[in-house]
């Protein structure tokens, strides 16, 4: 079977996989759980030191409260395209599911013997903390907000009771 055909039973199972498990755990809470800070996943070859090369597939991501970059390089044994490695990138890029996806496509690439490494860095994201003087001006914004919208319900209490 050649290696396109793979690729493409590959992101079709993982592409079924990701909405059976997105739909099911929108269902069932707590079907398959994220971490709850940053944390690193990695496949194939683990010693940083023994890594060569450029990663072959590179794309970030986000899925919940993380925001992610994947790095992957293929093994000189496959035979997978450059084109091979668009694809996967734009099958991944389009999901909602975006780290539930990559650890299926790199457990499907490492099982195949196809992938040499890969790295799922994930992040998670923080709002960046407001200066005192942005909260005031924020708070000062609101309070006014709130105080035109009490007259207008003033305003059209009284014309109701006229």
């Amino acid at each position: 079977m050649r290696m396109s055909r793979i690729l493409a039973a590959l992101a079709a199972a993982t592409v079924f996989q990701g909405l059976r498990v997105s739909d099911a755990a929108a269902q069932v809470p707590g079907l398959y759980s994220l971490p709850t800070s940053d944390f690193v996943w990695t496949w194939g070859e683990t010693n940083l030191e023994r890594r060569r090369g450029n990663a072959d597939v590179s794309i970030k991501g986000n899925e919940a409260q993380f925001s992610c970059e994947l790095n992957a390089q293929m093994r000189a044994s496959s035979t997978m395209t450059p084109t091979d490695y668009r694809q996967i990138e734009q099958d991944l890029g389009s999901r909602l599911d975006f780290i539930y996806a990559v650890s299926e496509a790199m457990n499907t690439l490492e099982y195949n013997r196809a992938l040499e490494w890969a790295t799922l860095d994930c992040k998670e994201y923080k709002p960046a903390e407001k200066s005192p003087e942005e909260r005031a001006t924020r708070e000062e914004e609101a309070r006014e907000k709130m105080l035109r919208e009490l007259e207008k319900r003033r305003e059209r209490a009284q014309r109701h009771a006229e």
